[in-house]
C-alpha cells in the first residue's frame, strides 16, 4: 500500500505535469509537445495499479478536458483506456529495459492522441494527423527521464 508520502508525491508529480501542459510553445516546436499529464497518469498506475486506476484516469482526464478547452469526455475515455490497458501489462513493464518501456508509452500515448484525434474530429473539426506521432515520439524521448525524475521524488517523500 502506498504510504501518505507516496500521496504526497503523486500530488506533486500531477501538479508538475498540469503546469508543464499549460506551457505555450512557439508555433514551430508545439507539435514536439509531450504528454506530461498521459505519461504522469501512465507512471502511476504502473507503479501502484491498485491506488492509481481508473477513477483516478477519469478523473485527470476530466481535468485535461477542461485544461485543454476539448468537449468532456474525450480526454476522460481516452486516459481510462490508456489506464486499462496499463494495468493488464505493469507486472511484465517492470521486467522491461528502459527502452522497451520507452517504446511501450509511446504506443499507450499514440493510443490517447488517437482516441482524442478521432472524437474531436468527429465533433468539430480536422487537424493535422502528422502531430499526434511526433507528440508520442517526444513523449517516448522524455518517459526515461521521466522515470528517473519520479523514482527519485517518490523514495524523497517516503516516510
Amino acid at each position: 500500500m502506498i504510504s501518505q508520502a507516496s500521496w504526497l508525491a503523486i500530488l506533486f508529480s500531477f501538479c508538475i505535469a498540469l503546469v508543464l501542459e499549460l506551457i505555450r510553445l512557439p508555433v514551430a516546436i508545439s507539435e514536439f509537445r509531450p504528454e506530461w499529464l498521459v505519461l504522469t497518469m501512465i507512471y502511476w498506475t504502473l507503479r501502484s495499479p491498485m491506488t492509481m486506476g481508473l477513477g483516478a484516469a477519469f478523473l485527470v482526464g476530466i481535468i485535461l478536458d477542461v485544461m485543454a478547452g476539448t468537449y468532456l469526455g474525450i480526454n476522460s475515455l481516452a486516459l481510462c483506456l490508456v489506464c486499462y490497458l496499463a494495468i493488464g501489462m505493469h507486472k511484465r513493464f517492470k521486467m522491461f529495459p528502459i527502452a522497451q518501456q520507452a517504446a511501450v508509452a509511446f504506443v499507450l500515448v499514440l493510443v490517447h492522441l488517437v482516441v482524442v484525434y478521432t472524437f474531436s474530429t468527429l465533433l468539430s473539426r480536422a487537424e493535422d494527423g502528422w502531430g499526434i506521432f511526433l507528440s508520442a515520439c517526444a513523449s517516448a524521448f522524455f518517459w526515461p527521464i521521466l522515470v528517473v525524475l519520479y523514482d527519485r521524488l517518490n523514495m524523497g517523500l517516503r516516510l
